[in-house]
Parts: structure tokens; C-alpha cells; sequence
């Protein structure tokens, strides 16, 4: 080492990794469609690899709550209730979508669904998805 503690200092310090600035990556889309009787509103939440979706007819409302992944190693996707149950639409949704994108996702539901109503729902959230993949 230099008494000086010059030039080997500086030499030491351009072999240190330089690290960059994060960039933001949360980003937030809305959109609304009338579904049979039903005001519907979506709002997809995308983080980095993963994303919220919240389905409902009111603000400020969160119904069942279900996180779901797919996984390298099994043919479909993993889910667990966060709140509600294991037979929730929004269990089924989250799998469905994570198996889809492959991503982690986060499904929140606060409609009355019933037999005509859900398959509606799906095919809105499939026709957002393919038209705006950037978005999920």
C-alpha cells in the first residue's frame, strides 16, 4: 500500500462492482365492462414478476383473497386462500392465470358470482390479457 494512500486505493476502488439504481417497476391498470346486470371494475397491480388483480362492483371493497404460482418443477400451478375459501372464485382465477403467465398472482374478489356469471368474467379478464399482455 502507498503511504499516501493514493493510486493503489483507486485501483481497489475500480474493481468494486458498480451497483445501478433500481427502476420503479409497479405499474397500474383499471378497466370496466357491464356483465350481465353487473357493473364490473378490474384493476391489475404489476409488480416485476407478478401481479394483483382486483374484481368488484363497489370501491374500496376486498373480497376472497388468493395467491397462486406456477412452479418449474409441477405441471400445474400451486394456490393458497388468504382470505376465503379453497372453492372462492378468486382460488380458481388465480390458478387459471398464473398457469397462463407463469407468474406469481394475487386474485381479489368482491362480486356475487354464480354459474353464468364466471365464465363472463374469465373471458373479460382473457380477452384484457391477450389484447394488453404489458399490463399483467
Amino acid at each position: 500500500m502507498d503511504a499516501t494512500g493514493g493510486k493503489e486505493d483507486e485501483v481497489v476502488a475500480d474493481k468494486i462492482p458498480r451497483m445501478e439504481d433500481p427502476k420503479p417497476s409497479i405499474s397500474v391498470h383499471t378497466f370496466h365492462d357491464q356483465i350481465i346486470d353487473n357493473e364490473c371494475f378490474f384493476q391489475v397491480i404489476k409488480l416485476e414478476d407478478s401481479f394483483h388483480l382486483w374484481i368488484g362492483n363497489s370501491p374500496a371493497t376486498f373480497g376472497s383473497f388468493t395467491v397462486a404460482l406456477q412452479t418449474k418443477f409441477d405441471k400445474l400451478p400451486s394456490s393458497i386462500p388468504l382470505l376465503g375459501g379453497t372453492d372462492s372464485p378468486s382460488n380458481s382465477l388465480a390458478l387459471q392465470l398464473a398457469k397462463k403467465t407463469g407468474k406469481q398472482v394475487f386474485v381479489s374478489c368482491n362480486l356475487p358470482f354464480h354459474g353464468q356469471l364466471m365464465p363472463l368474467i374469465e373471458k373479460r379478464i382473457s380477452q384484457e390479457l391477450n389484447n394488453h399482455p404489458e399490463h399483467f
